[in-house]
């Protein structure tokens, strides 16, 4: 096994900040092919014009955002954008190293959202669960190989979720052409009536 330091994450990354923004704000500003994504609780997140947001709380370096309410969960992000400021995200001077955080949170997933569900009604996650969160650090030349390989099978399960689907309906009206044909008497019937 490879070398490795064990951090608190805290002082191995720098935390982000996110922006003031209500829903209805979020709503109002809203823009499909906007710039820039505002990511907020669970699976929520508009697109929106760069001009919306204030310059100060625009991140556009790779962070680790952390969804804190609600549904438990991290992104990783590399293009500009901000976040719900009940949320933080963390980064550090090395891609690779964010993304690598990245998968580290994700392997721990469990024990984040078994954390968020003993504080109450909704799931939720205060920040020393995560500033005091112990990781294993190996070198950055093990971390490029194990981003590298996580980021294969990442891209190899997106191309199978995106061609499953439309595979899957290929397969059904296939089904559906052959169930037709094998059960259709009409035709037989008719070359019956001729003889």
């Amino acid at each position: 096994m490879f070398g490795y330091t064990k951090v608190k994450l805290s002082d191995a990354f720098k935390r982000v900040k996110g922006t003031s923004i209500t829903a209805g704000k979020m709503k109002e500003i809203e823009k499909k092919d906007g710039n820039i994504k505002i990511f907020a609780g669970g699976q929520t997140a508009v697109n929106t014009n760069i001009e919306e947001i204030p310059k100060a709380n625009i991140i556009d370096y790779p962070c680790v955002i952390v969804q804190s309410r609600g549904l438990i969960d991290f992104i990783y992000y590399d293009k500009s954008f901000t976040f719900k400021n009940e949320m933080w995200a963390y980064t550090c001077e090395n891609q690779i190293t964010v993304k690598y955080l990245y998968y580290y949170l994700k392997n721990n997933i469990n024990y984040f959202r078994s954390m968020g569900s003993q504080m109450g009604s909704m799931p939720q996650i205060s920040l020393p669960i995560t500033e005091n969160f112990e990781i294993y650090l190996p070198c950055l030349e093990e971390q490029e190989k194990i981003v590298c390989i996580l980021d294969k099978f990442n891209k190899l399960i997106d191309g199978i979720s995106e061609g499953l689907p439309a595979e899957i309906e290929l397969r059904k009206k296939q089904y559906e052409y052959y169930r037709d044909k094998l059960l259709s008497f009409e035709e037989l019937k008719n070359e019956e009536s001729r003889k």
